[in-house]
């Protein structure tokens, strides 16, 4: 099967993960160590001490962690397959470099970019993402997004985006978006994959500079989400240029909480309270922030205010490995350097950004986010065996700050399996690889 295609499908079945210290992330004191996990039919059962369920495939988790999967708020998946490309030279930069061949992608291409990307987020223990799609070139690019996603098991929302190329003053193509939500039950898989809107908003940066987006654009694009009842996201105060714009959003009564405003670097303290006050949420990415030369979120004053926070991972192609508990980490830095004060956010304050309410934020805290019964089974089971974890110490503290790839042995999403023992259970690896590396080969000589 081509581009790195899924194994067989290993439909939900009937889980009793044993023994494990449980971090459900629902506010309130810690589970105990030796508690288990029963998993049902996609969702959580039943959790505690010594469960009695006899016709329950058994999965021995003592001296593991368990807890929620990771949740990306945040991520243009397409641009996994131009990872670590944008070297920060002349004319290779992040914009101009994924602009560039960008324009090269087809929908294959699309399709690979999304499994490539799903495999990297399994893989670290991330079971959400938030495709922040803005290479739709056709109907076709599209669906081969959402094929990549889809057949790979991830959770995720799709945020069908303008392309870099799409004028400001030019409204988003509202047939093909209608077409995608009007079909959508093709390509739900049962309610895992949902759909939303990546607006551009009423400032466009154009040449580094400031842009309003005519009135007309920007009300279409936005009635396109608003009209079906679907979640919006839109980069604002992401730059220099960009400055301000979240006070524009508010000034025309736009914020709310169907809303995600992205990297809010620059925000001021008036917007913080404008998206506190409106229940928007912000999804923060530090890393590739800092290296793109955007700016330092205000993590503390987002904080105080309030406002419900999300870690993204947003581009491999400046962050390299799609390590969502790195950003975490980061964010804890900020609030702590920001504040002040080491103890301003705790691990477990941190993440909770990266389950509970990077979930909340994406509208999913009823289906994912935490473990409880009745909700999805969307989990991770970590080892601390390693020598790097070593000693053991607080859970949260340990999986904040020393776990790699290689410690997380089981991935879970929907109830089913997407990753044990290292091993990818949907993904063909060696294909994977194969796929990647042609289509690398190609994108080199076209960087050239």
């Amino acid at each position: 099967m081509p581009l790195g295609s899924t194994a067989a499908r290993s439909p939900a079945g009937e889980y009793l993960i044993r023994g494990a210290t449980v971090l459900t992330m629902v506010p309130g004191p810690a589970t105990p160590a030796g508690d288990d996990v029963h998993v049902r039919d996609g969702l959580i059962v039943a959790i505690g001490p010594k469960i009695a369920a006899p016709a329950a495939i058994p999965i021995d988790a003592r001296g593991s962690i368990v807890l929620p999967g990771l949740v990306d708020t945040h991520w243009h998946l397409w641009t996994t397959l131009l990872r670590n490309f944008a070297d920060n030279s002349s004319g290779n930069g992040y914009f101009a470099m994924t602009g560039r061949l960008g324009q090269r992608f087809g929908p294959d291409d699309m399709r690979l970019a999304a499994m490539l990307a799903a495999a990297d987020a399994i893989d670290h223990g991330i079971t959400t993402v938030h495709d922040w799609c803005h290479n739709i070139r056709s109907p076709a690019h599209a669906r081969a997004a959402l094929a990549g996603l889809r057949d790979t098991g991830l959770r995720a929302r799709f945020s069908y985006g303008a392309t870099r190329e799409t004028a400001f003053d030019q409204p988003l193509g509202a047939k093909g978006f209608a077409q995608l939500h009007d079909s959508w039950s093709e390509w739900s898989a049962d309610g895992r994959l949902t759909l939303g809107l990546g607006w551009r908003g009423v400032l466009a940066t154009v040449d580094g500079r400031p842009a309003a987006v005519p009135d007309a654009v920007w009300r279409a694009d936005l009635a396109l989400a608003r009209d079906r009842d679907l979640p919006v996201s839109v980069h604002a105060n992401n730059s220099a240029a960009n400055r301000g714009h979240i006070r524009q959003l508010a000034a025309l009564g736009l914020l709310g909480r169907d809303m995600q405003i992205v990297h809010a670097v620059n925000a001021e303290p008036d917007e913080i309270a404008a998206i506190a006050g409106s229940g928007a949420s912000v999804s923060l990415a530090p890393s590739s922030e800092f290296t793109v030369g955007f700016g330092v979120p205000p993590v503390a004053a987002l904080r105080r205010a309030g406002v419900r926070i999300g870690a993204s991972i947003d581009t491999p192609t400046l962050v390299g490995a799609a390590d969502l508990l790195r950003e975490l980490l980061m964010i804890q830095g900020l609030a702590n350097a920001q504040a002040g004060d080491e103890m301003a956010m705790t691990p477990l304050d941190a993440l909770a950004i990266g389950t509970r309410e990077g979930a909340a934020s994406l509208g999913l805290g009823q289906v994912t986010g935490t473990l409880s019964p009745g909700k999805r089974a969307d989990l991770i089971v970590v080892r601390r065996d390693a020598l790097s974890l070593q000693p053991q110490a607080d859970p949260a503290t340990t999986l904040l700050r020393s776990v790699r790839p290689s410690d997380i042995t089981l991935v879970m999403v929907d109830g089913a399996i997407l990753k044990q023992d290292g091993r990818l259970t949907r993904i063909d690896r060696a294909a994977l690889f194969a796929d990647v590396g042609q289509a690398t080969d190609r994108m080199m000589r076209d960087a050239r």
